[in-house]
């Protein structure tokens, strides 16, 4: 029982910091940009330590479990690259590829769930966690478009991509409480 409240606690975590996430890119859609980064490095950050919690439980499935890893030091990238844009000067498309790559390993890895879910027939997960693979890939096609300069559509782009990981990763959550609360019904 003490794995699957670990696994519930880091997919609440992971709930929140791309809750966190989706709204820190939302605000610089729109330009507000006074906290934008502290709250991407949060975000972020939840999601890192929700999918590397998530990541410690033994599972049947080895794709599931690298899945959460690499997701969860995905996320670790993206906290980090936010962190480095508020705090030191770096390379501005130095910053965009290590935000791009973070993306890229949070899409692979999510992908990579719900997969392992898809296989499992445990459709209901699968849903959520290739709503949130969809969303981290298009967040690293919108870094491209901005460092191609393209900083609007980029932006955009990431926006949706964040608010699909917030949707995705919120069904997984909902559906795993759900299923917690009606297996201890039965104890």
């Amino acid at each position: 029982m003490k794995e699957e409240y670990n696994q519930l606690t880091g997919a609440w975590l992971d709930a929140f910091g791309t809750i966190i996430s989706a709204y820190g890119e939302t605000r610089t859609l729109v330009g507000l940009n006074d906290i934008n980064n502290q709250l991407l490095m949060i975000g972020d950050g939840l999601q890192a330590f929700g999918s590397g919690l998530e990541g410690t439980i033994a599972k049947d499935s080895s794709l599931d479990f690298a899945g959460n890893w690499i997701d969860g030091a995905g996320a670790a990238t993206s906290s980090f690259t936010a962190y480095l844009e508020d705090r030191v000067e770096t390379e501005r498309d130095e910053l965009i590829q290590l935000g791009l790559l973070g993306s890229s390993f949070q899409s692979m890895g999510a992908s990579m769930s719900a997969l392992s879910d898809y296989l499992q027939e445990e459709y209901k997960y699968f849903v959520g966690n290739a709503l949130q693979g969809l969303g981290a890939g298009l967040e690293a096609i919108g870094s491209l478009y901005v460092l191609n300069e393209k900083e609007m559509q980029g932006q955009y782009l990431k926006v949706l991509g964040a608010t699909f990981q917030a949707i995705g990763s919120n069904l997984v959550v909902i559906y795993l409480t759900k299923d917690l609360l009606k297996s201890s019904e039965r104890l």
